[in-house]
């Protein structure tokens, strides 16, 4: 199992130092970044052949607020 620790920075949240909904989607893709990475695929590289690798769906369901300075498991 892949893990990437994602620290919320003041830019992720809103005016109450919660993590604005969407936020919660960067982390992930940096996640994802990092898991494809680790598996050996670059981004940069795969772009330079044309290839990408695109999100079909995404469900979110949540649960509680991360807040500023949180360090985050994804």
């Amino acid at each position: 199992m892949h893990r990437f620790p994602a620290r919320v920075y003041y830019e992720d949240t809103d005016t109450a130092g919660i993590v604005y909904y969407a936020n919660y989607l960067r982390f992930l893709e940096r996640g994802r970044t990092e898991f494809l990475r680790e598996l050996g695929f670059q981004q940069s590289a795969l772009a330079g052949r044309r290839v990408a690798f695109a999100v079909r769906a995404v469900q979110a369901e949540y649960l509680k607020p991360a807040r500023l300075d949180d360090l985050l498991t994804v």
